[in-house]
């Protein structure tokens, strides 16, 4: 099976999770103040493969048709581009884009939604997005799907310069799997090969010989999710971890300036994967336990330094804190109730009402959450 001709289960995991938060993008945005939402797609690929696969444009495109239906045949102002700079691996002489268009077609779309295609290469089309974003009004958005065939072409700092105007959202997709495998001997400016992923790693890290050890790729996905928070100087950096085949793994990762954005996306991928919520695994339906997770991540040892450093921790600053780090409320409940069997955990009303749980989720109540002795450990 030629995988350039089909969708992969891998991909198609990928194209859900995308589907998904365009959906509720749009739900959203079209609740507000804005406008116009500009959708681009930079590596758009064949639009349906032989296999009957749906690719990322055809699912945005049927996203858009249901939503106008659910909404009173109501849709926000939509300027949508698919680029891909290349031939179709099924029809050899035939554009990729080409082919995307052949099958768009076929779907309705709103009058006010508008498509264009390019056949740009990605280094030139990249700049010519950064410079439109960067002129975006008030009342507009941008969605951008970065779905590159492997790293070579993709700079951290393209994704710095496309979130700078704080009214744009980036899904970046990465082989993990490639770039974990060759990250140490891409430390060596000898090695063949190696360079792409020396500067992008030397970009981010500020130099490659400030990659920290790593000892699997989940480890490395985790690495790569959080130091794009330094370097962005972004709070909000998700990853969403897909194996293709045994032990090959790829990761999505999100960007956005904003919090509620943010809370979607993290309720994106619980809804995706009601299980664990952490990504998807080749021939199954889960990836790690969420214990796992909490323990690679060592989350249950920084809610215990945040509650000791912050004495008046209130459910508000607990909830935001758990999204920050990438967790739901009901995670961070998780976390506590843990603690609790080993730590005095104080829950203080700060209205007149009996204070009889931790109220992560309710907007409405506001209490202290606070370690009773300064940390000190049941006896």
């Amino acid at each position: 099976m030629s995988i350039g001709k089909n969708l992969l289960e891998h991909s198609e995991a990928k194209v859900k999770l995308y589907s998904r938060y365009l959906s509720i993008y749009l739900n959203v945005l079209a609740r507000s103040f804005v406008n116009n939402i500009h959708l681009f797609d930079l590596f758009c690929g064949e639009g349906i493969y032989e296999d009957g696969g749906k690719g990322s444009p055809i699912a945005a495109l049927e996203c858009i048709k249901q939503h106008y239906y659910s909404n009173g045949e109501k849709c926000p102002n939509l300027f949508i581009t698919f680029n891909d700079n290349g031939f179709s691996e099924i029809e050899k002489e035939r554009l990729k884009t080409d082919r995307v268009k052949e099958f768009a077609d076929k779907i309705y779309k709103p009058e006010n939604v508008k498509v264009g295609y390019t056949n740009i290469d990605y280094s030139k089309i990249i700049e010519m997005i950064i410079e439109r974003t960067g002129k975006l009004k008030n009342d507009e958005r941008a969605l951008i799907f970065i779905d590159p065939c492997g790293y070579k072409e993709i700079n951290p700092n393209d994704i710095k310069r496309l979130l700078e105007n704080r009214k744009t959202e980036v899904i970046l997709f990465l082989p993990i799997y490639f770039m974990s495998r060759f990250a140490v001997k891409a430390k060596d400016e000898e090695y063949r090969g190696g360079e792409a992923l020396r500067n992008f790693l030397g970009e981010l890290f500020g130099s490659i010989d400030n990659l920290p050890d790593y000892k699997n790729q989940n480890e490395f996905i985790y690495l790569i999710q959080e130091e794009f928070k330094k370097y962005l100087k972004l709070r909000y950096v998700d990853s969403f971890k897909i194996e293709r085949e045994n032990n090959q793994w790829f990761s999505l990762y999100f960007f956005t300036n904003h919090s509620k954005g943010f809370l979607k996306m993290l309720e994106n991928k619980w809804a995706l994967d009601k299980k664990h919520g952490t990504g998807f695994k080749h021939g199954d339906e889960y990836i790690l336990d969420m214990f796992d997770e909490i323990s690679l991540t060592h989350y249950d040892q920084k809610v215990l330094e945040f509650l000791k450093q912050k004495s008046t921790a209130t459910n508000k600053d607990l909830r935001n804190f758990g999204i920050e780090n990438n967790f739901l409320p009901k995670h961070t409940k998780q976390v506590l109730d843990r603690l609790r069997k080993e730590y005095e955990i104080e829950i203080v009303p700060l209205d007149e009402k009996a204070a009889l749980s931790y109220y992560l989720s309710d907007e409405k109540r506001l209490v202290n959450i606070k370690l009773k002795h300064h940390g000190t450990i049941k006896h």
